[in-house]
């Protein structure tokens, strides 16, 4: 007798539904298509996965659809996930609170998915609490912060086998090296920003800046308000949002990014960084417990001591007069970029991550199994 050796099975397309609260418009696609924005449908394209966001909502049932008007969106859309989610071999929830919905809603009917979760702030009290009491509902939880890792199974008690560590990602091909005069600086984002610190470090510095933030979806943060409240802004600032485009010319004009931030245990700034190091920025930052995976000391950026102006004043000052280091320094970031964070690795550590979670789950046959040339007796 002899026994034909298998060969390894293939993985096959998984049918992906990802939660995520944006919608993709045709008009973002165009933007994409026309180099006027980050490529924000490579993931659905890639992966072919279905989203569940508001469009998909529109093609529920009209019974659920009025329920669903008195429901926050992201508790409608882990209710529609889970009742069609016999449809799919793995959701995806691409937020905390679509994931931890999605995953109470597993526990308290019982029932067993594929479910990976991509969660960005898992420290907050509420969001820890929940996700403590509800992590049975989640086969691989997804992160990208060290500091995140170590809460998640030192405080909460999450096993380490269902947690992924996954470096975030960057459009590296938008946010690309463009040849400009460098006569600037800049900071950028809104979320746990402590620009009080960096104004007061600007005053007096004869360097010209702008200060990407504004208001998102019509609201201002209050780390935003803050800079309104200084008495004063100095001369050489200027606030205000801009369009992806604008960002873009904003981080060739710089000599470096500077991200402030307040105290945080959350890798908050780390699109803005990954964007500012694409661009072949250097970059220096507040340190905080929760930034510390991306930027590397000395080599592609600095770090000061967190909430104090002089410090970072010199900083400023330090690089400015060192352009040729700053240059060194952003080159570096552009090639670790390319080297860990770029969309497209995402993309595969994501279908990774969802194919490990479908084999994990409740053995299913393999057709391949069954095919009679496979096996001889």
């Amino acid at each position: 007798m002899t026994t034909v050796e298998a060969e390894p099975l293939k993985v096959k397309q998984l049918r992906l539904l990802t939660v995520l609260s944006s919608r993709l418009s045709a008009s973002n696609i165009a933007n994409e298509e026309n180099d006027k924005s980050p490529r924000g449908s490579l993931y659905q394209r890639t992966l072919k996965s279905d989203m569940m966001d508001e469009s998909f909502l529109e093609k529920a049932p009209r019974i659920r659809r009025s329920l669903y008007k008195h429901l926050p969106f992201y508790v409608a859309e882990a209710i529609e996930s889970f009742i069609v989610r016999r449809d799919y071999d793995v959701i995806v929830s691409w937020s905390d609170m679509h994931a931890l919905v999605f995953a109470a809603i597993l526990k308290l009917t019982r029932r067993k998915c594929p479910h990976v979760a991509l969660m960005f702030w898992i420290s907050k009290p509420k969001k820890a609490f929940l996700l403590k009491h509800v992590y049975s509902g989640i086969s691989t939880l997804v992160l990208w912060t060290s500091a995140h890792m170590e809460f998640a199974i030192n405080k909460l008690g999450i096993p380490p086998e269902k947690i992924k560590f996954i470096p975030y990602y960057v459009d590296q091909t938008f946010f690309r090296p463009i040849p400009s005069e460098t006569d600037m600086i800049c900071s950028v984002g809104i979320e746990m920003r402590d620009y009080p610190t960096f104004i007061r470090a600007m005053r007096g510095v004869d360097i010209r800046c702008h200060i990407a933030a504004g208001a998102a979806r019509g609201i201002l943060t209050e780390t935003v308000k803050a800079i309104y409240r200084e008495p004063s802004l100095p001369p050489n600032i200027t606030v205000g949002r801009l369009s992806p485009t604008e960002l873009r010319a904003l981080y060739s004009r710089s000599r470096f990014v500077v991200i402030p931030l307040l105290p945080t245990d959350s890798d908050n700034g780390l699109t803005s960084i990954l964007e500012a190091m694409a661009m072949g920025k250097a970059v220096i930052c507040s340190r905080t417990s929760g930034q510390r995976d991306v930027i590397v000391e000395g080599k592609t950026g600095l770090f000061v001591p967190q909430g104090d102006p002089s410090a970072l004043r010199e900083a400023i000052t330090y690089l400015w007069d060192r352009p040729a280091l700053a240059d060194q320094m952003g080159q570096e970031g552009r090639k670790l970029v390319e080297e860990k964070y770029t969309l497209e690795q995402f993309i595969r550590n994501i279908k990774e991550a969802a194919e490990e979670a479908y084999q994990k789950s409740e053995p299913r046959i393999s057709w391949d199994l069954l095919d009679p040339e496979r096996v001889s007796g």
